[in-house]
């Protein structure tokens, strides 16, 4: 093709055809100016085409990921509020109890799950990868917006969940230096001889002191999460929602 545009630029020079030599050269420009647009624009087709392919398998991790975090979060909150519900039941029987210190000691052998329940993970693993690759750049600024103040909270959720963790399990620590619980990995677990050994041989005074600081341990964790848990689940299930609607 471009030898037989050549021959004809050639052929009109020969010919001293100057003016029909200028036409042709410049329509010839606009042909190839004409083929350049249109390379260009099969390509930015191609690569938008290949952008809403990418948005959609996006989205639907997203919607995947942010359903699990909506259930483990509404979760979290009822068995939160049912474990808030067994300590208030605790104090009212030993604020009325003839014999409190006895009371607190039943609750604590038999009764009291030493156990928490406190999530602090959620599931990141794509937003991870649209923010590492720059991907997130194809959504709206809105939603963009919208995924980074969720996850945003959600680093701040795990944050205190840590935090809070901590606190409780060093309490916990405290205690079991002294007084039987059912864990594994320990040599005197509650019920069993040996642990009844221990039990008669304790300050109960003393016990209900240490074991009330785990009481109030385990329920600043679930005050705690119950200020950021809410809002966190509000968020999600909105996010959730805007993404189903644009699938």
């Amino acid at each position: 093709m471009i030898k037989f545009f050549r021959k004809i630029r050639q052929k009109l020079l020969t010919e001293n055809k100057l003016s029909k030599y200028l036409i042709y050269a410049i329509g010839e420009i606009i042909l190839v100016v004409i083929g350049i647009l249109i390379a260009l624009s099969i390509n930015n087709w191609n690569e938008d085409r290949n952008n809403r392919k990418l948005i959609t398998v996006y989205k639907k991790s997203l919607i995947e990921n942010f359903v699990q975090d909506s259930i483990v979060i509404a979760n979290g909150i009822n068995i939160i509020n049912s474990e808030i519900t067994k300590i208030e039941q605790f104090e009212k029987r030993v604020s009325n109890s003839q014999e409190p210190l006895d009371t607190i000691l039943k609750i604590a052998r038999f009764e009291y799950e030493f156990r928490i329940s406190i999530n602090n993970h959620y599931e990141k693993d794509t937003y991870e990868v649209l923010n590492s690759t720059g991907h997130i750049g194809l959504f709206t600024n809105k939603l963009t917006k919208k995924l980074k103040e969720l996850n945003s909270l959600q680093n701040r959720a795990i944050f205190n969940a840590n935090q809070s963790f901590e606190s409780y399990r060093n309490n916990l620590s405290n205690y079991s230096h002294k007084y039987p619980f059912s864990f594994r990995n320990n040599l005197i677990k509650n019920n069993t001889k040996a642990a009844s050994v221990v039990w008669n041989n304790i300050s109960k005074s003393e016990h209900a002191t240490e074991f009330n600081a785990l009481i109030i341990a385990k329920g600043d964790v679930y005050r705690l999460a119950l200020g950021y848990l809410p809002d966190l689940k509000t968020k999600t299930n909105e996010l959730l929602s805007e993404l189903r609607k644009h699938k």
